[in-house]
Protein backbone atom coordinates (compact mmCIF):
# COMPACT_ATOMS: atom_id res chain seq x y z
CA UNK A 1 0.00 0.00 0.00
CA UNK A 2 1.32 3.60 -0.92
CA UNK A 3 0.33 6.60 1.64
CA UNK A 4 1.30 9.84 -0.42
CA UNK A 5 1.62 13.21 1.37
CA UNK A 6 0.78 16.56 -0.49
CA UNK A 7 0.99 15.29 -4.17
CA UNK A 8 2.48 18.00 -6.42
CA UNK A 9 4.03 18.33 -9.57
CA UNK A 10 2.58 18.56 -13.23
CA UNK A 11 0.49 16.36 -14.11
CA UNK A 12 -1.63 14.64 -17.19
CA UNK A 13 -4.14 17.35 -17.19
CA UNK A 14 -3.05 20.59 -16.58
CA UNK A 15 -6.83 21.64 -15.74
CA UNK A 16 -6.99 19.21 -12.97
CA UNK A 17 -8.99 20.07 -9.22
CA UNK A 18 -7.76 18.92 -6.17
CA UNK A 19 -6.36 20.56 -2.85
CA UNK A 20 -2.86 20.44 -4.01
CA UNK A 21 -3.56 22.30 -7.13
CA UNK A 22 -5.70 24.16 -5.43
CA UNK A 23 -3.23 25.40 -2.77
CA UNK A 24 -0.44 25.86 -5.48
CA UNK A 25 -2.47 28.11 -7.52
CA UNK A 26 -3.68 30.17 -4.25
CA UNK A 27 -0.01 30.83 -3.65
CA UNK A 28 0.25 32.34 -7.10
CA UNK A 29 -2.82 34.15 -7.70
CA UNK A 30 -3.05 36.41 -4.86
CA UNK A 31 -5.44 34.49 -2.71
CA UNK A 32 -2.65 34.21 -0.36
CA UNK A 33 -0.45 37.31 -0.87
CA UNK A 34 -1.37 38.73 2.78
CA UNK A 35 0.22 35.31 4.13
CA UNK A 36 0.04 31.63 4.62
CA UNK A 37 -0.74 29.38 6.95
CA UNK A 38 2.47 28.09 9.28
CA UNK A 39 1.32 24.36 8.33
CA UNK A 40 4.25 21.76 7.88
CA UNK A 41 2.95 19.09 5.45
CA UNK A 42 4.73 16.19 3.65
CA UNK A 43 5.04 16.56 -0.25
CA UNK A 44 6.06 14.23 -2.95
CA UNK A 45 6.13 14.63 -6.98
CA UNK A 46 3.50 13.21 -8.67
CA UNK A 47 6.20 11.63 -10.52
CA UNK A 48 7.40 10.10 -8.02
CA UNK A 49 4.48 8.79 -6.34
CA UNK A 50 4.21 7.18 -10.15
CA UNK A 51 6.88 5.54 -9.76
CA UNK A 52 6.35 4.49 -6.15
CA UNK A 53 3.03 2.57 -7.25
CA UNK A 54 4.09 1.40 -10.16
CA UNK A 55 7.25 -0.32 -8.13
CA UNK A 56 4.42 -1.86 -5.21
CA UNK A 57 3.05 -3.74 -8.04
CA UNK A 58 6.01 -5.88 -9.37
CA UNK A 59 8.69 -5.75 -6.56
CA UNK A 60 8.19 -8.92 -4.24
CA UNK A 61 9.82 -6.93 -1.25
CA UNK A 62 6.89 -4.02 -1.36
CA UNK A 63 4.84 -5.40 1.22
CA UNK A 64 2.39 -3.43 3.88
CA UNK A 65 2.58 0.36 3.76
CA UNK A 66 4.97 2.71 2.57
CA UNK A 67 5.15 6.37 3.28
CA UNK A 68 5.44 8.23 -0.16
CA UNK A 69 6.82 11.86 0.83
CA UNK A 70 9.78 13.78 -0.43
CA UNK A 71 10.79 15.96 2.32
CA UNK A 72 8.26 18.43 4.88
CA UNK A 73 7.83 21.77 4.19
CA UNK A 74 5.14 24.61 4.88
CA UNK A 75 2.69 26.55 2.78
CA UNK A 76 4.08 29.56 3.27
CA UNK A 77 8.04 27.92 2.34
CA UNK A 78 6.33 26.45 -0.87
CA UNK A 79 5.21 30.05 -1.44
CA UNK A 80 9.15 31.29 -0.98
CA UNK A 81 10.42 28.03 -2.69
CA UNK A 82 8.22 30.01 -5.85
CA UNK A 83 9.79 33.34 -5.05
CA UNK A 84 12.70 32.06 -5.49
CA UNK A 85 12.46 31.09 -8.97
CA UNK A 86 9.97 33.09 -10.40
CA UNK A 87 10.61 36.65 -8.81
CA UNK A 88 8.30 38.96 -8.04
CA UNK A 89 6.35 38.87 -10.82
CA UNK A 90 3.84 37.14 -8.75
CA UNK A 91 1.94 38.02 -5.34
CA UNK A 92 3.78 34.89 -3.53
CA UNK A 93 2.76 34.97 0.22
CA UNK A 94 6.04 36.74 2.19
CA UNK A 95 4.97 36.17 5.87
CA UNK A 96 2.76 33.34 8.27
CA UNK A 97 -0.39 34.22 9.15
CA UNK A 98 -1.00 34.40 12.85
CA UNK A 99 -2.86 31.20 14.25
CA UNK A 100 -5.69 33.11 16.03
CA UNK A 101 -6.59 34.59 12.55
CA UNK A 102 -6.54 31.74 11.06
CA UNK A 103 -8.77 29.73 13.74
CA UNK A 104 -11.46 33.27 13.28
CA UNK A 105 -11.70 32.89 9.66
CA UNK A 106 -10.53 29.54 8.53
CA UNK A 107 -14.00 27.95 8.48
CA UNK A 108 -14.75 30.96 5.68
CA UNK A 109 -12.10 29.04 3.45
CA UNK A 110 -12.08 25.70 3.96
CA UNK A 111 -10.26 24.99 6.84
CA UNK A 112 -11.76 23.67 10.31
CA UNK A 113 -11.16 24.84 13.62
CA UNK A 114 -10.45 21.82 15.57
CA UNK A 115 -7.74 20.84 11.96
CA UNK A 116 -6.05 24.55 12.70
CA UNK A 117 -5.78 24.16 16.59
CA UNK A 118 -4.34 20.66 15.97
CA UNK A 119 -1.79 21.47 13.33
CA UNK A 120 -0.80 24.50 12.83
CA UNK A 121 2.62 25.43 14.42
CA UNK A 122 3.25 22.10 15.05
CA UNK A 123 6.14 19.85 13.22
CA UNK A 124 5.17 17.36 10.81
CA UNK A 125 7.39 14.39 10.20
CA UNK A 126 7.35 11.05 8.45
CA UNK A 127 10.05 8.34 7.84
CA UNK A 128 9.99 7.62 3.75
CA UNK A 129 13.02 5.19 4.24
CA UNK A 130 10.70 2.00 3.43
CA UNK A 131 9.92 3.57 0.33
CA UNK A 132 13.31 4.50 -0.41
CA UNK A 133 14.61 0.76 0.34
CA UNK A 134 11.80 -1.45 -0.60
CA UNK A 135 10.63 0.46 -3.48
CA UNK A 136 14.18 2.09 -4.89
CA UNK A 137 12.28 5.25 -5.18
CA UNK A 138 14.68 8.57 -5.56
CA UNK A 139 12.85 11.60 -4.61
CA UNK A 140 13.24 14.79 -6.29
CA UNK A 141 13.77 18.01 -4.69
CA UNK A 142 10.21 19.74 -3.54
CA UNK A 143 11.96 22.75 -5.20
CA UNK A 144 12.00 21.22 -8.50
CA UNK A 145 8.53 19.81 -7.79
CA UNK A 146 7.00 23.19 -7.32
CA UNK A 147 8.38 25.32 -9.98
CA UNK A 148 7.71 22.26 -12.64
CA UNK A 149 3.68 22.54 -11.17
CA UNK A 150 3.70 26.29 -11.43
CA UNK A 151 5.60 26.52 -14.63
CA UNK A 152 2.55 23.99 -16.42
CA UNK A 153 0.00 26.78 -14.56
CA UNK A 154 2.06 29.95 -15.69
CA UNK A 155 1.82 27.94 -19.48
CA UNK A 156 -1.96 27.32 -19.44
CA UNK A 157 -2.19 30.99 -18.33
CA UNK A 158 -4.13 29.29 -15.11
CA UNK A 159 -2.10 31.87 -13.26
CA UNK A 160 -0.68 35.02 -14.47
CA UNK A 161 1.57 37.81 -13.08
CA UNK A 162 0.55 40.96 -11.66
Amino acid sequence: MVNPSLVIGPGINPYATSESYNIVKQLGDGTMKMGAPNLEIGVVDVRDLAEAHFQAGFRPAAEGRHIVSAETSSILELGQLLRKRFGAAYPFPKKPLPKTLLWLVGPLVGFQRKMIQRNLGYPWKADHSKSVQALGVEYRPVEQSIADFFQQMINHDIVKPF
